[in-house]
């Protein structure tokens, strides 16, 4: 019950997501790090004082979305991260890289001291946009072991909008 500890309750938990804006190295980036930071601790603070459970920082407006994101993303994420860490130190913080990179997002997460992340992709495999975009559980599980970060939770979609499933089955219970 590692959510319930992380929350402090199962049901009605309001998680804000903060849209870190266009990153270094991608195409809409018009901001320095300094102001990109700054503008996702505003968000943050907003966030904070509505009460919401949690936060979730995306960079979502790193369009078009890429399955190759390159280190500067990272490097960015985790310096946007550690801000907002700072801001709440207590709160429930998880971050999702776009577009699934997963395993980047562990090591975000990891550097920044933030609790869970969002991964696309977690079963199934999958065609949107960014292309073909094919199931990550076993390679991620594996990883955040390799680098010691079972402590940070993985939160998936199962079947995410925008996205259509390449091979669908149904489950039969008797």
């Amino acid at each position: 019950m590692k959510f319930l500890s992380l929350f402090g309750r199962l049901k009605s938990n309001v998680i804000g997501m903060v849209h870190v804006k266009a990153l270094p190295g991608t195409p809409l980036n018009r901001l320095t790090m300094a102001e990109i930071t700054e503008e996702a601790c505003r968000e943050t603070e907003i966030y904070n004082e509505a009460g919401i459970d949690g936060l979730i920082i995306e960079n979502m407006h790193d369009l078009p979305y890429t399955m190759a994101v390159g280190p500067e993303v990272c490097a960015s994420m985790t310096a946007v991260c550690t801000a907002v860490r700072q801001m709440c130190p207590l709160l429930p913080i998880g971050v999702q890289i776009l577009s699934a990179a997963n395993q980047q997002a562990l090591a975000v997460a990891l550097a920044s001291g933030l609790d869970f992340i969002r991964a696309e992709g977690f079963v199934f495999s999958h065609v949107a946009d960014e292309g073909l975009l094919n199931a990550c559980a076993g390679d991620l599980l594996r990883y955040r072991k390799q680098i010691g970060a079972e402590h940070i939770q993985i939160f998936t979609d199962i079947k995410k909008k925008h996205r259509y499933v390449l091979l669908e089955w149904t489950l039969h219970f008797n």
